[in-house]
């Protein structure tokens, strides 16, 4: 069965979960789209937008209507979730993927729930602020959407989860937990507590000098736009993928302790060395977005 032929049901239709259904139904992806969310009024503005065609008032309603169920609440709930529905999916269930932004925490504790049916699915795609208001069906448009199989995971449901990245605009890239965890700790967990530390420390310093909110321009702007998001999901980030935060805080410190103690020529050096590190890290993404799939 391909995705064309199944019924999807969304667990959690915030900005991630309401941009996904919303979709698949818009351009007629898959048979149908279902919904819940703990907020009734949440399940009705879904459905008055035509993000989904059957909204249900039990997480259980939902998982029993889905041929491929998809998790997308809140990190710490995804265990909690999955143990309601577990009896109420069908015995047919094609495929669970759950859309948590950490994956060995996560995998560790659904595989053995979900087992064959189920892989980990992560597009890297987002705003600074959250909830279904924000929904955006082409918010996954060319977005790289990691795979992440476990051990019991059957391969017709990787390819599934394959299929779902394309049918979402994006691209699909295979990987397990571990690394992805690493990458993804490196290039978005640690960087939410970085431009809060930054919004903190402007805040300390508001206090005692005025000038410091009038001065504030795009530098401020942009080094601070993921400390916006939704303080859930930075907590749900860092607790779960605790390990490699903390890991790469300490790098983090013992790099800018270096910047601090460089000479003028080295920290200009150094700060030319970041600079090529940037564009390579783009440049590499933009090629490998480009190669033949």
């Amino acid at each position: 069965m391909s995705l064309k032929n199944c019924t999807i049901s969304v667990f959690g239709l915030g900005l991630i979960g309401g941009s996904l259904a919303w979709k698949l139904r818009r351009d007629g992806l898959v048979q149908d789209v279902a919904g819940w969310s703990r907020n009734p009024e949440t399940v009705r503005r879904a459905m008055e937008a035509g993000m989904i065609g059957r909204g249900c008032v039990s997480a259980e309603e939902c998982a029993a209507l889905g041929d491929v169920l998809v998790l997308a609440v809140p990190i710490r709930s995804m265990e909690e979730v999955s143990l309601k529905i577990r009896s109420a999916a069908r015995p047919d269930v094609r495929a669970v993927f759950d859309l948590a932004s950490t994956k060995t925490d996560v995998g560790r504790k659904l595989a053995p729930i979900w087992g064959r049916c189920y892989a980990g699915f992560h597009p890297m795609a987002g705003k600074e602020r959250g909830g279904l208001e924000n929904a955006d069906p082409d918010l996954f448009s060319e977005a790289v959407c990691a795979v992440v199989p476990f051990e019991t995971t059957d391969p017709s449901v990787t390819a599934l989860a394959e299929e779902l990245a394309e049918a979402l605009g994006g691209r699909a890239l295979p990987t397990d937990a571990a690394v992805h965890d690493a990458a993804a700790g490196c290039v978005s967990h640690l960087p939410v507590l970085l431009a809060a530390s930054l919004a903190l420390l402007a805040g300390r310093e508001l206090e005692k000098n005025p000038l410091v909110p009038l001065l504030a321009a795009g530098g401020f702007r942009d080094t601070t736009r993921v400390a916006g998001g939704p303080p859930w999901l930075g907590a749900d980030m860092t607790v779960t993928n605790g390990e490699q935060v903390k890991r790469l805080a300490r790098e983090y410190k013992a790099i800018l302790d270096g910047l601090l103690g460089a000479t003028p020529g080295e920290l200009e050096a150094l700060l030319e060395q970041a600079s090529a590190v940037r564009e390579r890290m783009f440049a590499g993404k933009k090629r490998w977005a480009g190669e033949k799939r």
